[in-house]
């Protein structure tokens, strides 16, 4: 009489165990072990679930050039599944300036900045289509004095897609330094190539840092070019632009402070090249999200010429504001900065603005296989615990 009771035990350690076996986290390596320049590298994953957070981080030492200059261009990154809710992440220590530029298919961005206590931090939000990333490149100067800069760039997102698949890449322009790839998944440290410096001499592939943008004819003599995130648009006509073609002509965020009486909803976008005139007048515009409409705020955009930000004309046409510009420059969208009265707690801090903290969650450095979650186990030890509960009380 004891044998369906152990059937029915074993039914239920089996159905537990069908229950948990999905929990196991993926499976990611990394070829090769060592990272040259132009040399492809290829991150292998398997049994990765739709919706698991998904990150790839290149970190760096970049020896300076004879100038103080440095440049770092990850290329050819072919991602064949989506990264919805995705952001690249850009890092820079030791630096005096730091400039971003990356092109997925036919759009292109960049983004500059200067450093604060020698650190430039560089977030670029967006959706990661499946496809290819033909570069993504960081390049600027150093901090005086220094010989070498630190970087980190970070690709992420919730993945959509092909749940076995190889993403590939190369890395450029680290020189005589040294470069790692980390791969997490949900946050943990899954896969790690060690750093290595090139056994050869190679010369680093040509990276572009900028230049190329997206400009689509609206009307037969009308262009518009517009950031990556759609939410800046500048239109002029063909031939009112001078001191640049219309295929140079971008727009990308710029990191530069508005002044403390305002407070920035979006931007500051910079329109480059600055050599860039518009006669008659171009129109930028800037979209506005739901929480921003409000009809008792006086929005306003400020424009950055000459060294100072100054208030421009403006016009608002549902969720757009509008302003007429006769040149390049920067241009943001603000609204009155209000005064507020805080009460001060012993102990508080702040961390300051625009910086972004990052935590590494460390696991076995040079494990390609994770070793499965704890949470997993925890369930099949609970499941085991659940059945012999369920056997001491059958009949």
């Amino acid at each position: 009489m004891k044998e369906p009771r152990i059937g029915r035990l074993l039914a239920v350690i089996l159905g537990l165990i069908a229950v948990v076996a999905p929990i196991a986290a993926a499976t990611v390596t990394i070829a090769p072990d060592t990272i040259q320049e132009n040399t492809p590298i290829t991150v292998s994953v398997k049994d990765l679930p739709d919706g698991s957070a998904f990150m790839i981080r290149v970190e760096a030492s970049i020896p300076l050039d004879s100038s103080g200059k440095y440049s770092l261009s990850t290329n050819n990154l072919q991602i064949p599944f989506a990264l919805t809710g995705g952001q690249i992440d850009i890092r820079a220590e030791n630096v005096k300036t730091a400039n971003f530029s990356a092109r997925m298919g036919g759009r292109a961005v960049t983004i500059y900045g200067d450093a604060e206590n020698g650190i430039v931090t560089i977030n670029q939000p967006g959706d990661i289509p499946q496809g290819l990333i033909t570069y993504i490149t960081l390049e600027g100067s150093g901090a005086e004095g220094a010989g070498a800069i630190t970087s980190s760039m970070d690709l992420s997102g919730k993945k959509v897609g092909a749940t076995d698949a190889d993403v590939t890449f190369t890395v450029n322009g680290f020189g005589s330094g040294s470069v790692n790839v980390k791969v997490y998944v949900d946050g943990s440290l899954v896969a790690t190539v060690p750093a290595a410096t090139p056994t050869t001499t190679t010369v680093p592939g040509g990276s572009s840092s900028g230049g190329e943008t997206t400009t689509t004819p609206a009307a037969d003599e009308t262009l518009t070019v517009s950031s990556l995130d759609g939410l800046a648009v500048l239109t002029f006509e063909r031939g009112a632009l001078s001191g640049a073609g219309a295929d140079d002509l971008t727009v990308m965020v710029s990191n530069r402070a508005v002044p403390q009486a305002w407070t920035a909803l979006a931007g500051p976008f910079a329109i480059l090249p600055s050599d860039a005139t518009f006669n008659p007048s171009a129109d930028f515009s800037i979209t506005m999200t739901a929480d921003e409409i409000d009809s008792t705020v006086p929005y306003t955009i400020l424009g950055y010429t000459g060294g100072t930000w100054k208030p421009l004309q403006s016009r608002i046409d549902g969720d757009t504001i509008t302003t007429s510009i006769s040149a390049a420059g920067e241009y943001a969208l603000v609204m009155p900065r209000e005064e507020t009265t805080t009460a001060v707690t012993t102990g508080a801090t702040t961390a300051p603005a625009g910086t972004t903290t990052a935590t590494e969650t460390t696991a076995a450095a040079t494990a390609t296989t994770p070793v499965a979650t704890p949470l997993s186990l925890l369930c099949a030890l609970g499941g085991v615990a659940a059945a012999g509960l369920l056997y001491r009380k059958m009949p």
